[in-house]
């Protein structure tokens, strides 16, 4: 252990203290790589966590939460659920749950999930009473206000939390404007929330009225959203809450489901789970591209310093020593690495969270992120990151720098490795790829609640970039021949030339690292552009209306604010009105996961628009409201999610218990993952006894101006939000290409890391050379001819491994496309090149690594032959 010390002190330290900046710039590098997969991780925590059970932070959590099989509660279920209960000394708590938004600043352009959305919670006040006891509290849930009975006439009163009453400047007794369902509403400040503890604080965006006052002013009279049971202190023992389940199951007879808090939020992870290890999966593009340069930078090391190996072996250090002192000098760089990833990736999860948290608003459901937290778990995962990395990076040196002889290790200026001859060879390229198109054609990993992983995918992607980097070292030769006609006329590309024929295991990888990062960008490039590509020709046929309607307060997927009857029976008999579809969203729980019931004319899509058809319906029945009773069609995400195709049964649960249906068509729909059911809209109003809509697609008569009828109809109706048919695409065009932003990102900092790499490489290069250097400045070629000869060969190492990139990014999007798309979201896209796009990052690629090349150059000419490294 003593000798092992002083070799990191006389041996390690010494060369870390004499070229500082190299070290420096590995550690960052290291660091960086960190950083980005803990920064998505903490982003995707974040979201995650404000999705929970806010009537926790008024009273406790709940033990259990009873919900309707679908569509609301009846409030006459509460009695039935008190009585089942009533012997085990616990308390129900009805709750009514909606979302709201601040009313439209005038002159303020319609936009969707632009808005900030509060959660709006009603509860039964005097009921929560009773729950301090129940669990045992000494404080009570009148702090603060709470228990005022002055609130209880009030239609109005509101509960704000401290820190929107800080931002505001908002009192008791102050007023606060918001739109529910289709009117614009002005509550009364009725006191302020205080937090119950320093662990647990009410979000801003968190709102409480009384429960009957909700219910009014939602137009919700007799129904609840969900009642939460809440077990007396002490009688909590796991026979008791066994014995409670199965009392309120059995009680049920398939009215209401039961579940738990931790499984309602655990159904919020399988809800986002796919976006969430997508962007986890590509947040490690950075660290694999960081591994390939800590594997440079060590493996240059190792011969840099192969003289002082060589000295300490022939004074008797075994290679055992040596071998652990490397690597002992790896975990060093990852120790240090995964404590500064931790702190960058902490800040740059703050500016992730912002991203990941109104992507998962605009397609999931209502999140309020309170900030990114910095764990100690997430320092673990950190040191855990950059230390394995390291160590994996380091070695294959360490083995080499413990192996080889001392005889060889004490020639001075020894050639450069080459690397291995089997490496150097096609076919371990080739098998990778084969690997990589066996993979491509297995299922997904199926996961409870419907969710599918494209874990065969994920590994087919990995062998193509493994293939594609084992091939691309065979390209330097080709280049170094391609250059040879032309050396006759220049030094500069003779010396170039010759290097790239003889290329070196660090050329290679220099190969390899860019073109991990030039596929991975354009792959996901090729994904978007064909995204892209698709979404804008299903707009063009699904959006044809010249208007649609919503909810000013409907800023998520998840917002339940309707049009009221009275709204949109008034729009549909205006007389500029030809035509006119009432639109309903409804979640539904089936026994294999969560998805949507969409209501709506069928009639009127057949009229107004030109459906994307995966399997067309065979017959004209399914547009017939008095003959498509049993009948219903499904989106391709339900088809894939759920396995059923065009002529299966499905089983609905609805207020009146199951409806069979059958499937008449599958049509693309790329709006939902969790895939939708689509009935006419008679029998969803007779089966949910609901007349309301959640959105509206109007066809106005010929001649009528769009921005006209809506300028008229949001003066009568300010709680609307009415999108012209371009306004509406634009907006979706923007949501959509939000959704992609932060992977932009991400294959930008691969891209940086991988040219930066690449310096760092022809760096360790030029060490390598000193003698050569040496001696043709002797001859008198000049320093910027020298720092040319070094900027061409960056160059072709670039070209190599940026073409080579592009050409495996075709391959991986079509992966990307086909298998991990498909398996993961169930949708069919139109495979799309994005020319421009291509060209565009070859050019930048080539372009940054010649201007590093060059730089580094100029800095090998001056290396001195025998300066110590």
């Amino acid at each position: 252990m003593d000798g092992l010390i002083l070799l990191l002190q006389r041996f390690t330290f010494r060369h870390w203290r004499q070229a500082p900046r190299t070290t420096l710039l590995l550690g960052f590098t290291l660091a960086l790589g960190v950083a980005v997969f803990l920064s998505i991780r903490m982003a995707n925590r974040a979201a995650l966590s404000g999705f929970s059970n806010f009537t926790e932070l008024i009273t406790a959590e709940s033990d259990f939460i009873v919900q309707a099989t679908a569509g609301p509660l009846p409030e006459k279920a509460l009695l039935d659920i008190r009585a089942a209960i009533e012997p085990y000394a616990a308390v129900c708590v009805p709750v009514i749950e909606t979302t709201a938004s601040p009313p439209r600043k005038e002159g303020e352009t319609a936009g969707l999930s632009q808005r900030e959305t509060f959660t709006l919670y009603g509860l039964d006040l005097v009921s929560l009473q009773n729950v301090s006891t129940a669990k045992g509290q000494s404080e009570t849930v009148a702090e603060g206000g709470l228990g005022a009975l002055s609130v209880l006439g009030k239609s109005n009163a509101v509960f704000i939390s401290s820190r929107l009453a800080e931002r505001r400047g908002l009192k008791s007794g102050g007023s606060l404007e918001l739109v529910m369902q289709d009117q614009r509403v002005r509550l009364e400040v009725a006191g302020i929330m205080p937090d119950r503890d320093k662990s647990v604080r009410v979000p801003e965006t968190f709102l409480l009225m009384d429960l009957p006052a909700l219910q009014r002013l939602l137009g919700r009279g007799g129904q609840l959203d969900r009642v939460e049971v809440i077990l007396e202190k002490g009688k909590l023992g796991q026979q008791v809450r066994l014995e409670v389940n199965r009392v309120l199951e059995t009680q049920g007879d398939g009215r209401w489901r039961v579940s738990t808090p931790a499984q309602r939020r655990e159904s919020a992870s399988v809800m986002t789970q796919a976006f969430r290890w997508n962007l986890g999966i590509l947040s490690m593009l950075a660290l694999v591209v960081g591994l390939y340069l800590v594997f440079q930078a060590l493996d240059g090391a190792v011969v840099r310093r192969r003289e002082e190996i060589g000295v300490l072996r022939s004074l008797g250090v075994e290679p055992r020593t040596l071998q652990h002192a490397w690597l002992l000098e790896s975990l060093l760089l990852g120790v240090a690495g995964g404590i500064l990833g931790g702190l960058l990736g902490w800040a740059g999860a703050l500016a992730a969270v912002k991203l990941v948290g109104q992507t998962v608003n605009v397609l999931y459901h209502t999140t309020h992120t309170q900030g990114v937290s910095f764990t100690l778990e997430d320092l673990w995962m950190a040191l855990a990151l950059g230390m394995g990395a390291s160590l994996v990076a380091g070695w294959w040196p360490a083995r080499q720098a413990a192996r080889t002889p001392p005889a060889q290790l004490l020639t001075r200026h020894l050639p450069q490795p080459v690397g291995g001859g089997r490496w150097r060879k096609i076919w371990p390229g080739l098998i990778w790829v084969a690997l990589a198109a066996a993979l491509a054609t297995l299922p997904p990993l199926r996961l409870e609640g419907g969710g599918r992983f494209a874990l065969t995918g994920y590994g087919a992607a990995i062998c193509l970039v493994v293939g594609g980097g084992l091939l691309a070292g065979g390209v330097l030769q080709l280049m170094g021949r391609f250059l040879q006609p032309l050396a006759r006329w220049s030094v500069p590309v003779r010396l170039a030339a010759s290097h790239l024929r003889r290329a070196s295991s660090r050329h290679r990888l220099a190969v390899a690292a860019l073109l991990c990062a030039v596929a991975m960008t354009s792959g996901m490039a090729i994904l978007v552009g064909s995204f892209d590509r698709t979404m804008r020709g299903w707009i063009n046929r699904t959006f044809q209306a010249d208007l649609y309607v919503a909810s000013d307060g409907a800023q998520s997927a998840s917002s339940q604010n309707r049009i009221l009857p009275a709204t949109w029976q008034w729009l549909r008999d205006q007389p500029e009105v030809e035509d006119l579809n009432t639109i309903c969203f409804q979640p539904l729980q089936l026994p294999e996961g969560e998805t949507l019931l969409a209501a709506g004319d069928l009639g009127f899509m057949r009229r107004h628009s030109d459906m994307a058809w995966m399997q067309k319906p065979e017959s004209e029945v399914i547009y017939n409201k008095d003959r498509n009773a049993g009948l219903c069609l499904v989106s391709e995400a339900f088809s894939e999610r759920f396995r059923k195709r065009r002529g299966d049964e499905v089983l609905l649960p609805v207020p009146g218990g199951m409806r069979k249906l059958r499937i008449a068509g599958v049509y693309a729909d790329y709006g939902n993952e969790r895939g939708t059911v689509i009935v006419d809209r008679v029998h969803y109003a007779a089966w949910f006894s609901d007349d309301s809509a959640s959105r509206l697609a109007v066809q106005l008569k010929q001649g009528e101006s769009p921005e006209s009828v809506r300028a008229a109809w949001l003066q009568r109706h300010p709680g609307l939000s009415i999108f012209t048919n371009g306004h509406l695409r634009n907006e979706v065009m923007r949501i959509f290409k939000q959704t992609f932003a932060i992977t932009y990102a991400l294959e930008l900092i691969g891209v940086v890391v991988a040219v930066v790499g690449l310096g760092m490489s022809l760096a360790s290069v030029l060490l390598e050379r000193r003698a050569e250097l040496t001696t043709l400045r002797a001859l008198g070629m000049s320093r910027e001819a020298m720092a040319r000869a070094t900027m061409l060969e960056g160059v072709f190492l670039a070209l190599a491994g940026t073409v080579c990139g592009l050409v495996v990014s075709v391959a991986l999007g079509w992966v990307l496309v086909f298998v991990i798309n498909k398996q993961t979201f169930g949708w069919t896209l139109q495979f799309t090149l994005p020319w421009m796009a291509m060209t565009v990052l070859l050019l930048l690629v080539v372009g940054s690594a010649a201007l590093v090349s060059w730089a580094t150059g100029r800095w090998g000419a001056d290396l001195p032959a025998d300066r110590e490294e």
